[in-house]
């Protein structure tokens, strides 16, 4: 909903407000906003850039509220209610460093009551600043997420908004009713003694969630709990854990497995316990429990039984495990529901992740949906921060980086889960550093199959028979396409493949490790690998063992199906010439086919006519450019008339064109072929030189020819937002202009950085440097030659600096390669947690780049622009 909220300014610049939407028709949107921000934008007033007209101001009438409407607006409109005893946050658009800037202010407390002039109002206590361009900006109840008032004034250090009841009668909507606490006051007499017994039991509770490995100690990360699906991480609003704790309400709370979910659950109801006035929450575990009322009183009963409390004395229930796995569970639900109709209830709800499963819960009651995000970078760092109290690592920074890097690597989501598993391997050996997904998978194994403990009167599996053994069985998955399978059938069919090679392994002690840590998970279908990298890995073992299953692979493009089978079989010995050898002669020829079917001319370069700061007329050639191009092309009629008419919404026919025209063109083909290759050139530190160099410029190649493609299609997205391609999508997201030539140049000149941020991590490792710095002495195409320079950037291998100066040196000071390497740098500047010493480097390289932009030294090197004005710098934001 944060993309409601929505920036006001007058055309030239010179004000500021913020507004959000309220109401919707069939033409456009009502945005409502304060009187005198309307006033402040004079005639010309842009909500989000976009044009205005007043519908109506208050503000000569004494009442600061004011509603534009937006033609063609299609925003969801905010649901407006009475304040009431539940803290609020405030969204709005701010001045910094220049720019506009959208920024959430939370956890405010407020005084309902409060009346200035006549006007209803509410009395804001917030712990930062609500400057000046958050005029108009919703007040938002921190638990319905419902507006409450609209920010308007400030009196001295005081903070003032209008309260929502004014804004109903303008736009003739209806007001929800207000939000009061459900705190519950214990009941049951307890002195100090039987308080801290209680408490005692939950944080045992506590602990056994957060347990992990035997030698390690329990540790609690704050998690990310957010409004907004992980998946759409761009519009993040996060919600404070300790507002839920003291406004208790119904909501459901999705995650994926490893979350954490269980360990937040337990945490709620030892927070709620641990405040001044205590208060409980009840704690259920959906799998244990039964979908009939006795089963639920009886269950509840013994947990009250057991800490001396009693119905009345429970404030908020949680129900966790809930999924669709479990049997009956849309019945517990309602039984569940209707046992504590006059109690919160929050549902810890996990997600399925197969495919094929579509939810059809019914959910009796409203509840209010949070989701549980993975961790972010500071939620990581605290872990770590945390793990390392007792020294068990020299340097905090520089295992955070670590545990980062390889969780990129395996490719799994920063869960506390996987970081501690992360952590306990790094114990075993900080300073050997996989390079690899093979290795990183094959020292997790080893953790596993060593540190667990095994039943006396059991054999320990060796790690090199299962991962043979295994081979065999991800084998039959990937040739029948059949992922589910019983703990029977796993058993049966791997026992009887040792038997055939002679082969001593308990099968049931493999499966039971593999599932107690989760590397084999239990589904509504069976049982399947939790993560499919398991399944890829222990192929790319059978592939080493078996040359049937090797020729089944690589012959007739297989492996595009399966990337990853190709970067564990590359992986393993680092040394597999005959894949590389094979994708070489693949790609080439996927490269071909789309580059004949689409035909576009062979000077079709538009970046070397972009420009740092391009002339309208520059602009014109630039769009002159992919006219032509595209016209010469043999791409549709529907694509090359969309210059020309790019005014025309035909997103309906563009769209299922679009779908055969990439059908068509292998485009899909090509970026398959394009991750595969470089995969296995990551990993093949061992092979061939030769083969190595030419794998390289065939992923170059491919990455050139895509980019050529975007670049053609970019007035389409540039229309439409979005084009779907063949089962790959092409999205744009961040702020793009909304004017249409604007949007089109940025589309055109975010391409190359989009290239790295799709290919860098899949093409490149610290162990590629020197074959980097290589290649780039002898490239002449000035795209890929450019590319390469934006991977040193990005990873900054061994002399990484040194090749980026000549490159800056050596491009035309106005170019748009140019502004591409400051922009890296930048970011990279800004963002990158790396070493003072490199941050350093790319210091005196921005320098560089605007030294020769702006020509400001003769005789420019990187030891002269070191002496410029660090004013060329961006902040540091890490």
């Amino acid at each position: 909903m944060n993309n409601s909220v929505l920036e006001i300014t007058s055309k030239n610049g010179s004000a500021l407000g913020t507004g959000f939407v309220v109401k919707l028709d069939e033409n456009g949107g009502y945005v409502a906003t304060c009187g005198h921000v309307v006033i402040s934008c004079g005639d010309d007033i842009l909500v989000n850039e976009q044009s205005s007209t007043v519908f109506c101001n208050k503000y000569s009438d004494g009442l600061d509220l004011a509603i534009l409407y937006v033609p063609d607006l299609k925003l969801p409109p905010f649901q407006l209610a009475l304040a009431g005893e539940s803290k609020v946050k405030v969204v709005g658009y701010s001045k910094i460093i220049g720019k506009n800037k959208k920024e959430i202010i939370s956890n405010i407390s407020i005084k309902n009551g409060v009346e200035i002039d006549s006007v209803k109002s509410i009395k804001l206590y917030p712990k930062e600043d609500i400057c000046e361009g958050y005029s108009g900006s919703p007040v938002l109840c921190e638990v319905t997420n419902d507006v409450v008032g609209i920010v308007n004034i400030k009196s001295g250090q005081e903070n003032y908004a209008i309260s929502s009841e004014h804004l109903a009668g303008l736009v003739d909507v209806s007001l929800n009713a207000l939000c009061n606490s459900n705190k519950v006051n214990l009941t049951t007499k307890l002195n100090d003694i039987d308080k801290g017994i209680i408490h005692s039991k939950l944080q045992e509770n506590l602990d056994n969630a957060l347990s992990s490995f035997s030698s390690q100690k329990n540790l609690w990360v704050t998690p990310h709990l957010d409004k907004t699906p992980e998946e759409k991480s761009g519009d993040t609003d996060r919600v404070d854990i300790a507002t839920l704790i003291e406004n208790p309400h119904s909501v459901v709370i999705k995650s994926r497995q490893q979350y954490g979910a269980t360990s937040l659950a337990h945490y709620l109801v030892n927070q709620a316990w641990a405040n001044e006035s205590p208060s409980f929450w009840l704690y259920l575990d959906s799998s244990k429990l039964k979908p009939h009322r006795k089963a639920i009183e009886k269950e509840v009963n013994k947990t009250l039984k057991r800490l001396g409390l009693s119905y009345d004395d429970i404030e908020c229930v949680i129900l966790d495990e809930f999924s669709l796995v479990i049997n009956n569970a849309s019945k517990l639900l309602t039984e569940v529901n209707e046992f504590f109709k006059d109690k919160p209830i929050i549902l810890m709800y996990s997600l399925d992740e197969n495919p094929l499963v579509n939810e059809s819960i019914q959910f009796p009651r409203k509840f209010t949906k949070l989701f549980l995000w993975a961790l972010d970078r500071k939620g990581v760092r605290s872990l770590v921060n945390n793990y390392n109290s007792d020294s068990a690592f020299e340097d905090d920074t520089r295992v955070l980086n670590k545990v980062v890097n390889d969780l990129e690597a395996l490719n799994i989501p920063r869960t506390p889960q996987n970081c501690l598993t992360i952590l306990k391997i790094t114990e075993l050996g900080f300073d050997d550093s996989p390079v690899n997904r093979a290795e990183m998978i094959s020292r997790v194994l080893h953790m596993l199959f060593n540190i667990d403990e095994i039943p006396d009167y059991k054999t320990r599996p060796d790690l090199k028979d299962t991962e043979f053994t295994l081979g065999y069985f991800c084998e039959e998955i990937i040739k029948n396409k059949k992922i589910y399978f019983t703990r029977e059938y796993f058993i049966k069919k791997s026992t009887a493949f040792c038997t055939e090679n002679e082969i001593d392994l308990e099968i049931d002690v493999i499966f039971d490790i593999l599932f107690s840590n989760n590397i084999i998970v239990n589904r509504n279908e069976g049982f399947c690998f939790k993560f499919t990298y398991w399944i890829y890995y222990f192929a790319g073992h059978r592939m080493l063992h078996d040359s049937d299953f090797s020729d089944y692979i690589l012959d007739n493009l297989n492996y595009l199906n399966y990337p990853e089978i190709i970067e564990f079989y590359t992986g393993i010995d680092r040394r597999r010439n005959d894949a590389l050898k094979i994708i070489i002669k693949d790609l080439n020829s996927i490269e071909r086919i789309v580059n004949e079917k689409c035909k576009l001319p062979e000077e079709f370069d538009i970046f070397k006519l972009a420009k740092w700061l391009p002339s309208d007329k520059q602009l014109e050639s630039m769009e002159k450019e992919i006219l032509e191009g595209v016209k010469a092309s043999s791409l549709p009629d529907e694509i090359k008339d969309e210059y020309a008419d790019r005014t025309y919404n035909r997103k309906a026919p563009l769209t299922q064109n679009l779908h055969n025209i990439l059908e068509e063109y292998s485009l899909l083909r090509l970026m398959q072929g394009i991750k595969s290759g470089s995969l296995a050139l990551r990993n093949s530190d061992f092979a061939d030189k030769k083969l190595k160099h030419k794998l390289l410029d065939s992923v170059l190649q491919g990455i050139k020819q895509l980019t050529n493609v975007l670049v053609a299609l970019s007035p389409v997205l540039a229309l439409d937002n979005e084009a779907n391609v063949d089962g790959a999508s092409f999205v744009l997201s961040g702020g793009f202009s909304n004017k249409l030539d604007e949007k089109l140049n940025e589309i055109i000149t975010c391409i190359p950085s989009n290239m790295i941020d799709w290919y860098v991590d899949q093409l490149f490792s610290q162990k590629m440097g020197t074959l980097v710095n290589n290649r780039i002495g002898e490239e002449s195409d000035s795209f890929k030659h450019h590319y390469l320079n934006l991977m040193l950037i990005a990873k900054r291998p061994k002399s990484w600096e040194s090749n980026i100066s000549n490159y800056i040196l050596s491009i035309d000071k106005n170019s748009f390669y140019l502004l591409d390497v400051i922009n890296a740098l930048n970011s990279e500047y800004k963002f990158s947690y790396t070493s003072d010493a490199n941050i350093n480097k790319i210091g005196d390289l921005i320098k560089l780049c605007s030294g020769k932009h702006e020509r400001l030294l003769k005789n420019l090197s990187v030891k002269k622009a070191h002496s410029l004005s660090d004013n060329y710098l961006p902040d540091r934001q890490v």
